[in-house]
């Protein structure tokens, strides 16, 4: 027996890995909207600067969180519809082991 996941359950996977790191964040990340891109990029776009700060100062945390709950492969923060800071979540990680 084959399982087949069709596109809304693709979806709904999706929503929920989104869900789950929005709780992780949840004071800066409950006034964002997410978007995991096709090339499973994580976008946060941010409505206040405010936010956009308190995410930096949690950057490594964000950057792990989005790479072991959403499965990002990159991960960018966008203010006003500019992209603020982009990483590879990857690379975070390798970096971070190799010392």
């Amino acid at each position: 027996m084959s399982l087949q996941l069709t596109l809304e359950d693709l979806q709904t996977l999706r929503k929920g890995r989104l869900d789950r790191l929005r709780k992780v964040f949840i004071k800066p990340l409950g006034l964002c909207r997410l978007q995991m891109t096709r090339r499973d990029r994580l976008v946060i776009h941010c409505p206040e600067p405010w936010i956009v700060d308190e995410l930096m100062s949690d950057l490594p945390q964000l950057i792990n969180a989005a790479k072991v709950v959403v499965g990002a492969q990159s991960l960018s923060i966008c203010f006003v519809g500019e992209e603020i800071y982009c990483t590879r979540t990857l690379e975070v990680q390798e970096a971070r082991y190799a010392s």
